[in-house]
């Protein structure tokens, strides 16, 4: 019977050893799955506020490029209207001088035509002189006969 009772304390004391193992290995696997909880939480909360980064540094990028896609078709606008308005003066500049060519060529036969009509009119008033001179002539001796 000793032996049954040496067996029975060797057993339980076994038993009781062994419960305890178990109550720290599944204090230690409790432990252990809070930490990976806590770790998974970090490296979710990381992944989160990398991904929000990365949304708002997309955010600016396509803001800097819609503006600057905005000032360059400002700036060709921008550089058209010059363009137009360069074209606009040379035309301008271009009809002026035409106008003006037209103009002092008018001039030139109005010039002409009223040098004309001045040497007419004086060749004309020369005759009259010379006939009315005749004429006088023509009377006087014809009074003095």
């Amino acid at each position: 019977m000793k032996k049954s009772v040496l067996a029975a304390l060797v057993l339980g004391a076994s038993l009781a050893v062994t419960g305890c193992f178990d109550k720290q290995e599944t204090a230690q696997k409790v432990e252990a799955a809070k930490d990976a909880t806590a770790n998974a939480a970090t490296q979710v909360k990381d992944a989160a506020a990398s991904a929000a980064n990365d949304v708002k540094d997309a955010v600016k990028d396509a803001a800097t490029d819609v503006k600057n896609a905005a000032t360059d078709a400002m700036n060709s606008a921008k550089e058209a209207a010059v363009e137009k308005v360069a074209e606009a003066k040379d035309a301008a500049v271009a009809k002026v001088e035409e106008v003006k060519d037209a103009a002092a060529n008018k001039m030139a036969e109005a010039k002409e035509a009223m040098s004309s009509k001045v040497e007419e009119v004086k060749n004309a008033a020369s005759e009259a002189k010379d006939a009315a001179a005749d004429k006088a002539a023509e009377v006087k001796d014809a009074v003095t006969k």
